[in-house]
């Protein structure tokens, strides 16, 4: 986090810019949050953290305070038991949603030109609340 604070604050680099940090400081947080360990091999297609009940946990970080995240088509379906979508804000990492993945597509829209999945921030929250998944 102190590499992150010195990037943003001293050298004035956007947190958006910093995206290779802050997505790996997100599958810490995670890891962390489920009492999980990181995947064994770097740039895991699929999932990024296993959870202590052995679900496979797809991390997807980002600063952005409104926007989306991507959730790739074959792995948000095939290799992802749960999605954590982590937020860096101020300094901080917080959990927008965290559960199952199988919601979370169904929230998102299939952006075609990708192929992958688009879940708003927004959309994550309420997905969160309404599920009674909140923290």
């Amino acid at each position: 986090m102190e590499i992150i604070r010195l990037e943003t604050l001293e050298f004035g680099v956007r947190a958006t810019e910093v995206r290779h940090l802050i997505g790996r400081l997100g599958e810490f947080y995670c890891a962390l949050q489920v009492n999980g360990t990181l995947a064994h091999v770097t740039n895991q297609h699929g999932f990024d953290v296993v959870c202590s009940q052995g679900r496979r946990v797809s991390v997807k970080t980002t600063a952005q305070k409104t926007g989306f995240v991507g959730l790739g088509k074959q792995s948000a379906i095939d290799q992802t038991d749960d999605l954590m979508i982590v937020q860096y804000s101020d300094g901080q990492l917080s959990t927008v949603y965290y559960g199952p993945v199988g919601p979370a597509v169904a929230a998102a829209r299939l952006y075609g030109p990708s192929g992958c999945y688009d879940l708003t921030i927004e959309k994550a929250r309420t997905l969160m609340a309404t599920q009674g998944l909140a923290n």
